[in-house]
């Protein structure tokens, strides 16, 4: 077991205790544990049979079942379904079920956890190395984005009354791990990583964007293979390699060479697969509700046997690092948009909710339309507000509309590759 102490930093005069040991979740006298789940709330076999056994299987079911019933819209990667089992047996007050948190989704979900147990007064969490099993996650990158966002939530001054988190990992009888990422494979790189992180004073805001240190790996790990991009080895002992998400590995000199070079996506070279996804400053718990509108035709798509109807609400906030202003409350905004039901605006409104969970949407500043300072405004990609009115009006029709659309969206770094790269993933 490893524990450290963070703080004071910047605003904030408090102190989080971190500890980082080997134990069974579900037995963790805190106020918060966490679990991942799919988006349809399914446990891993593991956790199901840890939450029940410790919390009796009735009890957790009808509390599991009471939250699922409270939901009023469906929940997004690295989103939270809390689930109290104060009437269980469970040590715990609420246990957070984190949906499918990858490596996209991963910093959200521990924004989320933070917000939701600081909304709730809790002082304790025990969260496991969140997607550093089946889902994938590298476990560095785990431990890193963990260790990064209690920072950022601290300096903000919002950590409430959090006093001590735990970094805990189901004990190997409950099989949660495979043989090649054993028990005592993760959780002893997640603690020696976390540990690291804090002992070189590394605690900052850390964008994935902005750092690939995540993905160096030491030479024990290095495959008898050559690099793809230089084509001499990997195991040459002079260089530094990264190993990206999906194991293909290059000399980091080479790959931090490619992504200087013009249209260079954040990729790996050999499976396509993304290692990253572009992250806005939309402000955090903004809202987006689709549904489709059978009974409304929007002009030149009268062919379509629907439209989707978007419904964004952000709420009234405080500034971030990023906005204009830190520091300085902006005023939130309710939107409404239409894309219409082809083909083609599927596919559109699949970028714009995958857009919008990269917090793309929107973001914070002063509006050129009302000359309002300090609001929540778009970030630069079309909308249409309207249904008719054309595009002079932000309404139909508009048979370029969702041309426009992608440009803004490949703009923003978003691709078609990443919806492909999503559906594998889920």
């Amino acid at each position: 077991m490893h524990e450290f102490t963070i703080g004071p930093i910047g605003n904030w005069n408090g102190t989080i205790n971190i500890i980082t040991k080997l134990g069974n979740i579900a037995e963790e006298t805190v106020d918060v544990i966490c679990v991942s789940v799919s988006d349809s709330f399914k446990h891993s076999h593991s956790f199901w049979n840890a939450l029940t056994k410790v919390g009796g299987r009735k009890e957790y079911t009808d509390a599991f079942t009471k939250a699922k019933k409270a939901l009023s819209s469906c929940l997004s990667p690295g989103e939270i379904l809390v689930v109290d089992v104060s009437k269980t047996k469970l040590p715990m007050r609420f246990v957070f079920l984190v949906v499918y948190p990858d490596m996209h989704h991963l910093e959200k979900a521990y924004r989320s956890i933070f917000r939701e147990a600081i909304a709730r007064q809790c002082t304790s969490i025990a969260i496991p190395g969140l997607g550093s099993g089946n889902i994938g996650n590298s476990v560095y990158s785990t431990a890193v984005t963990a260790c990064s966002v209690i920072y950022e939530t601290a300096i903000g001054d919002a950590l409430g009354s959090i006093k001590e988190q735990f970094i805990a990992q189901l004990h190997v009888k409950f099989g949660m791990y495979t043989a090649k990422d054993s028990m005592f494979t993760i959780p002893g790189k997640f603690i020696i990583f976390c540990f690291s992180f804090s002992e070189r004073g590394c605690f900052g805001p850390m964008r994935v964007s902005d750092n690939m240190l995540k993905f160096l790996i030491p030479q024990s790990e290095v495959v008898e293979d050559d690099c793809s991009i230089c084509i001499s080895r990997l195991t040459n002992g002079e260089s530094q390699v990264f190993q990206l998400p999906c194991a293909h590995q290059y000399h980091a000199e080479c790959f931090a060479e490619y992504l200087r070079s013009p249209g260079s996506k954040k990729w790996c070279l050999l499976c396509r697969q993304y290692f990253e996804l572009p992250l806005g400053d939309q402000p955090n718990g903004a809202q987006m509700f689709i549904r489709k509108n059978h009974s409304l035709k929007l002009p030149g798509h009268e062919d379509s046997s629907f439209t989707y109807e978007i419904l964004y609400k952000v709420a009234n906030g405080v500034q971030e690092a990023s906005h204009p202003r830190p520091g300085k409350p902006f005023t939130g905004t309710r939107r409404k948009a239409y894309v219409p039901g082809t083909p083609d605006g599927s596919k559109v409104l699949r970028l714009l909710k995958f857009a919008f969970e990269r917090r793309l949407i929107f973001t914070v500043g002063d509006s050129l339309t009302t000359g309002k300072r300090d609001v929540v405004v778009w970030n630069n990609i079309h909308h249409k507000t309207n249904v008719h009115g054309g595009p002079q009006n932000y309404g139909f029709p508009d048979p370029e509309y969702l041309r426009r659309v992608r440009e803004d969206l490949t703009a923003m770094g978003i691709y078609d590759e990443m919806l492909a790269f999503e559906e594998e993933d889920q």
